[in-house]
């Protein structure tokens, strides 16, 4: 059964435990963006728990998302200090299953849709070779702004993806 978490809900150390979790099984897309743009100096593979859990502490709202009680992926948004949102997006091998794709799929727009009423722009960097993370952006109406070629500690290409505000209909 997929259920959705609001981490805001859930004990610290419930997150951690589940943050454990995900950072063991990333995608190799995933891992990949974290180790190109960790800017904390490691040897070796970035730790990612650390990163995660510094994406949930800065975020206003962060999920996680499990498939039988076993997590599988974790969302969310963060005030950027210039009146937008960063959202943000990390995921285990779990979310090839076809079901958990489409409870995430399904939860995309409404998420996002909410965090437009937070700020009139959310924003984030995605690793160019993420094809998989970009074709969902792009379905979920996020556009390409501009591409970085050297973003991060790997200095590799980026594209710089937002999505605005609508228009408000009466």
């Amino acid at each position: 059964m997929i259920k959705f978490h609001n981490l805001a809900d859930v004990s610290a150390e419930q997150t951690h435990a589940w943050l454990e979790v995900i950072a063991a099984d990333l995608r190799p897309s995933d891992r990949d963006e974290v180790r190109a743009t960790n800017p904390l100096p490691t040897i070796g593979d970035p730790d990612a728990v650390l990163v995660l859990m510094m994406s949930v502490m800065q975020s206003e709202d962060a999920w996680v998302i499990t498939n039988n009680d076993e997590p599988f992926c974790v969302f969310g948004a963060a005030p950027d200090g210039l009146g937008h949102g960063i959202v943000w997006m990390m995921a285990t091998t779990g979310l090839d299953d076809p079901r958990a794709k489409l409870a995430f799929i399904r939860a995309t727009k409404p998420a996002v849709d909410i965090w437009l009423t937070i700020w009139p722009r959310v924003w984030n960097h995605i690793d160019a070779r993420n094809a998989a993370s970009l074709q969902w952006l792009l379905w979920a109406g996020f556009e390409i702004e501009d591409v970085d070629l050297t973003h991060g500690r790997e200095r590799r290409p980026f594209y710089l993806f937002s999505k605005k505000e609508g228009p408000r209909h009466l």
